[in-house]
């Protein structure tokens, strides 16, 4: 069997399935390999497929590229990496794949159809089959000729027309039994560390949150166990990528890497035993990383910390379920400093209760919290979770319906705010976070190669443009 898996030419989105965030306007966001996909297609080549992974935007290439490959390759199975705010165009790639090869199976992936799989089916005759929770075993299977209704953890078009549902599959409790992720279909070339334009790549640590934000999809793509990886099975992943392409940037992709601190001790330890002269970057709650485990970390070649910190005010955090108090934030940021690392913040605008008081309350947090990197994120709606259900139940959304804008665009207003006011807030937001002159100089301090500052100047000058041009 034949197996091409591609992210459709519609857009450059980090397209992880709990994390589906368009980078165009985001400067502080870089393009990242499409790790579920190289997973979902690591589980194929260990059923002894031929597999190619193809990602359009990343490439810049277009539709008739798509045609191309689909052509050339003649693939039995077209594998469809999909986002909620894109899901219709990315469809298109299975009515294109079609034209060429009606016999051709189209598949697709995305945490779009844990919830609305059946749903999307009917929407789409040309998709033949889509899959969901984690999706290496379910990919084995396949790709051994194991027919649908036997697969645990997809929906599926039977020959009659009919929808088929099949129950879940079980997430993995022992993740050091799935295939690593297949990196080496991928032109790892595409994946660049922001700041030094280095080569980086993902790597999954772990998988799950116990956390129970109401708009993250974490629970609902990985469960609520925190499942890790054993110490010296990321340490093969990351000793494969060291040697095997040449990559010594990493992003630990985890929906919590450091809730475990005696795991991220030993982690550290082993990077440092083996001296694999590496960097990367994790995420973090700000009150799960503590001051010994950070000075690990940053011995380990640790050098940024992301925190979903979401809001400085308590009552915005106790409405999102956050479970986090707002004084948390400042001592996480210390730690952070003290260790010597440096911290980027992510902040939330367009939250159903905002209004003119808030964001400006959520501005002077920012400007007294003061990381090193600080995002606003209009926040997004996806289906299936209780953000969801309150914005229909507010009037916010109808019901069933997709917002197309995400992150980089408010997906709905608040109750208090319009799209357009939201757009302004934000502008102002950002412009009064980093054109302080304080904050200027310190970005730039931070430099330590010609490359870096000019990396820096490059994204500072591209995010005043946007600012200005209104976006």
């Amino acid at each position: 069997m034949k197996v091409l898996g591609v992210v459709p030419p519609t857009g450059k989105y980090i397209r992880e399935d709990r994390c589906q965030t368009p980078i165009k306007k985001l400067k502080t966001v870089a393009l990242r390999p499409p790790i579920d996909l190289m997973y979902a297609l690591a589980g194929f080549e260990a059923a002894g497929c031929a597999c190619r992974l193809i990602d359009y935007p990343g490439e810049e290439q277009g539709w008739e590229a798509l045609r191309r490959d689909v052509e050339a390759f003649a693939p039995h199975t077209l594998l469809i990496s999909v986002t909620t705010p894109t899901l219709k165009e990315d469809l298109r790639a299975a009515a294109l794949a079609k034209t060429v090869n009606p016999s051709i199976l189209t598949v697709a992936k995305g945490a779009h159809f844990n919830t609305l799989d059946v749903a999307t089916l009917e929407r789409f005759p040309d998709l033949d089959l889509v899959l969901r929770g984690e999706y290496e075993e379910t990919c084995m299977e396949l790709g051994a000729g194991r027919p649908p209704a036997e697969v645990a953890g997809l929906a599926w078009r039977a020959p009659d027309g009919r929808i088929v549902r099949n129950p879940d599959r079980p997430l993995p409790t022992d993740l050091d039994r799935l295939p690593l992720p297949a990196r080496g279909l991928a032109n790892n070339a595409l994946y660049c560390r922001p700041d030094t334009g280095e080569l980086q790549t993902t790597i999954v640590t772990n998988r799950g949150c116990p956390f129970h934000c109401i708009y993250c999809l974490a629970n609902q793509v990985s469960g609520v166990r925190n499942r890790y990886r054993s110490v010296e099975n990321v340490l093969g992943e990351i000793k494969e990528c060291v040697e095997r392409f040449g990559i010594r940037n990493f992003l630990f992709r985890s929906d919590l890497f450091t809730q475990n601190k005696k795991w991220v001790i030993r982690l550290c330890q082993a990077i440092l035993d083996a001296r694999l002269r590496i960097a990367w970057a994790c995420n973090s709650r700000v009150d799960t990383i503590t001051p010994e485990a950070a000075q690990w970390m940053k011995r380990a070649g640790c050098w940024i910390v992301a925190f979903g910190v979401e809001s400085g005010d308590q009552a915005m955090l106790d409405r999102m379920d956050k479970a986090a108090k707002v004084e948390t934030s400042f001592e996480a940021i210390e730690v952070c400093r003290r260790a010597g690392l440096r911290s980027s913040v992510y902040l939330l605008i367009g939250l159903p209760w905002d209004s003119p008081e808030t964001i400006e309350a959520q501005m002077a947090y920012a400007r007294r919290l003061d990381p090193d990197i600080l995002e606003y994120f209009y926040v997004y709606p996806f289906p299936g979770t209780p953000l969801y259900d309150a914005c229909v139940e507010q009037g916010l959304l109808q019901p069933g319906e997709v917002p197309r804008e995400a992150y980089d665009g408010p997906a709905m207003p608040s109750l208090h705010l319009s799209v357009e006011e939201l757009k302004s807030w934000r502008r102002r937001a950002l412009r009064d976070f980093y054109l302080r002159p304080s904050k200027i100089l310190r970005t730039l301090a931070a430099a330590r190669t010609p490359r870096q500052m000019t990396n820096y100047l490059r994204a500072g000058w591209g995010q005043l443009v946007d600012l200005a041009a209104g976006s």
